[in-house]
């Protein structure tokens, strides 16, 4: 899903659905009140206490490692304090400024404080290793998704705001794939191509940011399934109206499956080619906010971000559930697209401070990365970037989508002047 739609398990076959017993999902808001109410009530070693919960839960998750570390200045524990800082620094995030926190006073004195305190301000320069490929019209269109046919050499791109598809050649020539105003077509969310098939599977959600909304329509969604050839609707998939469902995001196997995430209800989604029918892989309640999935290359595992957590392994075969290892510093909440070419792993953060595309090299068993960089961020351009895809050597994403400029109740912020997304390109690859 988007910067717009912000939210272990009794494991069956692939057949069905994986469905939590005891979920983190439903024990996370409760933590996090109580660690909210002991922290503002200055009961500090009851607010430590939660805030440790919060952090296994959220697997390390960078603004509950910078709570604990002023916490435990708080407490007077000067070393644990500062290894918190300096884990938090590591991490290239920014939200934070500890030489502005009364909590450090104590510790500002101290060699590690100032290291602390550099490697957060270098964080703040601006990265990128990018060029622009094309500017998108209209600019309101509010770009999300982007997919390549290799047979046709063409790149799509859905728009929000408009409900359409755009379509893009290598030269950089735009056309609509679909327009906007077909009935009960939302907003477009995730698009994906199944080159051999000549299909462009579609999700389309019906979010208060889209041109022509209605209140009744909220919670709708569907999955579309078009020819890549002429455009013709072949097949569409409706999820149940029993609760608020937001297909928002997906990647298609090389047989033809489809998977696909709901970012409101935090169930994924398989279309098994053969069955042709939209079916609950992971039920809700292992994921809170499910994004882009990653198949691995032998299409055995799926890889899946939660934006409120970090990165799940999904193994396919037994339906078992594990967190993607990482070093300590690095926080994976916050991903919206994620990619895997080989051990090469792109995610795309727009629920960071600041918003950036981190690249990230896995081990072997593509179970623990090994070592990662920042590629985009801090610069004016970037906004919201949404997704990507990779083409070849290449990776190419959506910079500056427009979502920034869209209010909590999905009206255009006062003031707020939309400039056209662009899709830009880097090498996959640092080498």
């Amino acid at each position: 899903m988007s910067a717009g739609v912000r939210v272990l398990a009794s494991l069956l076959t692939l057949s069905s659905a994986v469905i939590a017993e005891t979920s983190w999902v439903d024990e996370y808001p409760k933590v996090a009140a109580a660690m909210n109410k002991a922290c503002a009530a200055k009961e500090w070693t009851a607010c430590r206490e939660h805030l440790l919960k919060l952090e296994q839960m959220l697997d390390g998750r960078a603004d509950i490692v910078y709570r604990l570390a002023r916490v435990e200045a708080a407490l007077g524990n000067r070393s644990a304090a500062l290894e918190r800082l300096s884990v938090f620094s590591k991490g290239g995030l920014t939200f934070a400024d500890p030489a502005k926190e009364p909590a450090f006073a104590d510790v500002k004195d101290d060699p590690q404080f100032a290291a602390a305190v550099a490697r957060i301000k270098d964080a703040k320069e601006p990265v990128s290793r990018s060029k622009p490929f094309v500017n998108l019209a209209p600019s309101d269109l509010i770009a999300e998704d982007i997919a390549y046919d290799p047979k046709g050499e063409k790149f799509y791109v859905s728009g929000v705001r408009h409900s359409k598809i755009l379509s893009i050649d290598r030269s950089g020539k735009v056309a609509e794939f679909l327009s906007e105003g077909h009935p009960d077509v939302w907003g477009i969310l995730a698009v994906d191509i199944d080159s051999k098939r000549r299909i462009l599977w579609a999700a389309t959600s019906a979010l208060a940011e889209t041109i022509g909304h209605k209140k009744e329509d909220d919670g709708r969604s569907a999955l579309l399934k078009y020819s890549l050839d002429n455009g013709s609707l072949i097949k569409r998939y409706d999820l149940p109206r029993d609760t608020k469902h937001a297909l928002g995001d997906m990647t298609v196997s090389s047989s033809g499956d489809v998977y696909v995430s709901d970012g409101e209800s935090g169930a994924v989604y398989r279309v098994d080619h053969d069955k042709d029918a939209l079916d609950v892989l992971i039920g809700p309640g292992v994921f809170r906010s499910p994004q882009t999935p990653a198949l691995t290359p032998d299409e055995k595992r799926l890889l899946v971000p939660d934006y409120t957590r970090g990165i799940s392994i999904v193994d396919l075969a037994g339906g078992a559930v594990k967190l993607l290892r990482r070093p300590p510093e690095l926080s994976l909440g916050g991903i919206d697209g994620l990619y895997l070419s080989g051990r090469t792993l792109i995610a795309i953060q727009n629920g960071t401070a600041p918003e950036r595309v981190i690249r990230m090299t896995l081990n072997a068993s593509l179970e623990r990365v090994d070592s990662w960089e920042t590629i985009e961020a801090n610069w004016p351009g970037l906004g919201d970037p949404t997704h990507g895809v990779v083409v070849g050597k290449q990776f190419y994403f959506i910079a500056n989508s427009g979502w920034d400029r869209m209010a909590d109740d999905g009206t255009v912020k006062a003031g707020a002047a939309f400039e056209p997304a662009e899709v830009r390109v880097m090498p996959l690859s640092s080498r």
